[in-house]
């Protein structure tokens, strides 16, 4: 993978595959990827299946952008040409249909839009970026076992600061 990226065709794979929270393997493998080649360093399995990037670029302040990556156990009906077929089993082992109904599949598009944005333009900022892709947060689990994991005990946490943003 190239350090750019086309975010409508990452849109339409994350729309066409979605998982279920705490499944999240194969979008946290594109997001580190992705991560990866814009010179981030990447962390995965955070919490489970939630990924870290950290983008350190001089002194001053820690800016933490989140994510949610997971889908709802709905069945798509849109009739888009990317639309989910995808079925999973839920965390009751039932099977059902899977879909991107509450956005995140855009979510995580946004963010990494962001990323590659941020890491393209370093000279305009300095500080650390953390880039928190959270997993479960349709099960409402996903944020605090990335916390209870340690994440801003290994990755840094954001604080309020008096930092002046001229350079």
């Amino acid at each position: 993978m190239s350090n750019s990226i086309e975010l409508a065709e990452v849109y339409r794979d994350l729309h066409a595959h979605p998982e279920l929270s705490l499944q999240e393997t194969r979008t946290a493998g594109i997001v580190a990827e992705h991560l990866g080649s814009f010179g981030y360093e990447v962390s995965r399995e955070v919490g489970g299946t939630g990924v870290v990037g950290v983008l350190r670029n001089g002194a001053g302040p820690t800016a933490l952008l989140r994510a949610d990556m997971d889908a709802l156990p709905v069945h798509e009906q849109t009739g888009l040409p990317y639309a989910s077929t995808v079925r999973g089993t839920d965390h009751a082992g039932h099977e059902v249909p899977v879909m991107h109904a509450c956005g995140h599949d855009v979510h995580v598009t946004c963010l990494l839009g962001a990323a590659h944005t941020l890491a393209a333009d370093t000279g305009s900022w300095r500080g650390t970026l953390l880039l928190v892709f959270q997993p479960a947060e349709e099960l409402g689990q996903g944020a605090q076992a990335m916390v209870d994991d340690g994440l801003y005990d290994r990755f840094g946490s954001v604080r309020p600061t008096s930092y002046s943003a001229s350079m």
